[in-house]
């Protein structure tokens, strides 16, 4: 399964546009990758997307609901057990 990032800005924000922010993206199946922030760039994690255009779409339709406008990047998650499985394979041959 993928699993993406998405990192999403508010312009002329305030802390309650964040907090529909969180809101809406949690209804598109995106989770907060830390602890909530009420400014600057915020990330979400999802695992539920199978592309990375369901992605931009989940985000554009979340971000959009707060009013404000936005700049997002979303990016696609490497799997880190199968790249460390390759390097331990590596090094012990």
């Amino acid at each position: 399964m993928n699993t993406f990032t998405a990192r999403v800005e508010l312009h002329s924000a305030n802390p309650n546009d964040y907090n529909r922010l969180y809101t809406e993206m949690q209804k598109e199946s995106l989770v907060a990758a830390g602890a909530k922030a009420d400014t600057g760039n915020v990330e979400f994690k999802s695992k539920d997307k199978l592309s990375i255009r369901e992605v931009i779409d989940a985000v554009i339709r979340a971000a959009s609901k707060t009013g404000k406008k936005f700049s997002f990047t979303v990016m696609k998650d490497k799997n880190l057990d199968k790249l460390e499985s390759r390097m331990r394979y590596h090094l012990q041959h």
